[in-house]
C-alpha cells in the first residue's frame, strides 16, 4: 500500500511540475492591461534590477541600461507610480547618473512673465549660509553626525509642464490638473543604487553604530553597557534621507541569452534589506527562450519592453500581500 501511496504523490507531482513549466508559456500570449488601466493595486514605490550580458561590451550595457531607465521613469509617471529605484550590479548607472539626469530632466520652453511666475522652481541651497550670530561657535569633529557612505544618488524629477495655449489675459494662470493622471503628470523620485548600495552598505551602517557605541563608552567611563541599535534604526539609517525606503514591486530585468533565461532569476545582488518584503517579479518565458528559437540568441532590443512592465504591474495587482505573516 505504501508503494501505491508513493506512486500517486509522485504522479501529482509530476503533473504540477509540468503546469508550473507550461503555465508561463499560455500566460505570456495574453494581452496584459494598458499602463494607464485602473488596477486593485498599484506599487508606490517600484525597483527595477538590470541584469546584463556578460558577453556584451560595456558600451552596449550601458546603453541598453539607460534606454530602459528613460522608458521606465516615462511608464511610472504614467501609471502614477511616485517613487522608482534602477539597479545594476556594475554600477553603470552610477556613473551615468549626469547623462540619466539629462535624459529625463524636462527640456527647457519659453513662457510668458505672468506664467513664469507660477510655474518656477524654488531650489534651496544645499548647506545653508553662514550665521551673523556672535555666539555661534564652529563645530567640533566629534560633534557632528556620522553619517556612513551608502553610494544612492537621488534624482527629484519635477511635473512636467503642459502645454498652454498662448492667449492674452490680464489675470495670473493657474495650473489645472490633468483628468486621469495621463503621463508626465507625477513627480518622480528616482534612486539609482549599485552593489555599493547594498552589502557594503549595511557594513558602513554597522561600523557606524559600532564607532557610536565605542564612543559612548568612553564618554561614560564604561559605567554602563552597550545598547546595540535597535531595527528601527537601522531602517532610518538604510531608508533614511541618504538611502532610500524598500520597494513594493522589484523587477528582475536579465538581458540574457535564452539558454541562461530558462534558470531561476537571481536579484544580482540588489540591496537585501530594502528587499525583505519586497514583491519580485521576472519574465519567466519571454520570447527569446521559446524552444523554437535559437538557444544562443539574445535579446536584440535596444531597451526593455513596455509589456513586461505592464505585465508586472497586473501580477502586483493580483498578488495577495501577507507581509511575512
Amino acid at each position: 500500500m505504501s508503494w501505491l501511496a508513493s506512486a500517486l504523490l509522485f504522479l501529482i507531482h509530476a503533473l504540477y511540475r509540468l503546469y508550473l513549466v507550461f503555465k508561463p508559456v499560455f500566460r505570456s500570449n495574453t494581452e496584459p492591461l494598458p499602463i494607464t488601466a485602473e488596477r486593485s493595486k498599484l506599487p508606490q514605490h517600484l525597483a527595477v534590477a538590470f541584469i546584463s550580458y556578460p558577453k556584451s561590451d560595456t558600451e552596449d550595457n550601458e546603453q541598453y541600461i539607460l534606454n530602459s531607465v528613460e522608458k521606465v521613469a516615462g511608464w511610472c509617471r504614467a501609471a502614477g507610480i511616485p517613487q522608482l529605484s534602477v539597479y545594476d550590479r556594475d554600477g553603470i548607472l552610477a556613473r551615468s547618473s549626469l547623462e540619466l539626469r539629462r535624459r529625463l530632466q524636462p527640456s527647457p520652453r519659453k513662457v510668458e512673465p505672468e506664467e513664469s511666475q507660477v510655474d518656477c522652481d524654488i531650489r534651496y541651497p544645499l548647506t545653508p549660509p553662514p550665521s551673523d550670530d556672535a555666539d555661534s561657535r564652529p563645530l567640533s569633529p566629534e560633534s557632528l553626525p556620522l553619517v556612513p557612505k551608502l553610494s544612492v544618488t537621488t534624482i527629484c524629477l519635477p511635473i512636467e509642464p503642459a502645454k498652454h495655449k498662448r492667449r492674452v489675459s490680464a489675470l495670473r494662470r493657474r495650473r489645472v490638473p490633468s483628468k486621469g493622471g495621463h503621463a508626465a503628470s507625477t513627480p518622480l523620485a528616482l534612486h539609482i543604487l549599485s552593489y555599493q548600495s547594498g552589502k557594503p552598505a549595511i557594513a558602513a551602517t554597522a561600523n557606524m553604530f559600532l564607532n557610536n557605541i565605542r564612543q559612548s563608552q568612553t564618554n561614560d567611563a564604561l559605567t554602563t553597557l552597550p545598547s546595540l541599535p535597535s531595527i528601527p534604526e537601522v531602517n532610518a539609517v538604510l531608508e533614511g534621507e541618504h538611502g532610500f525606503p524598500s520597494p513594493d514591486l522589484t523587477i528582475v530585468h536579465r538581458r540574457l541569452s535564452a539558454e541562461h533565461l530558462s534558470l531561476p532569476a537571481e536579484m544580482g545582488g540588489f540591496p537585501p534589506w530594502q528587499s525583505r518584503l519586497t514583491e519580485i517579479y521576472w519574465e519567466r518565458c519571454p520570447a527569446e527562450s521559446r524552444p523554437w528559437r535559437n538557444s544562443h540568441s539574445t535579446n536584440e532590443s535596444s531597451s526593455i519592453e513596455e509589456s513586461e512592465f505592464r505585465r508586472a504591474l497586473d501580477e502586483f495587482a493580483h498578488a495577495e500581500m501577507r507581509l511575512g505573516k
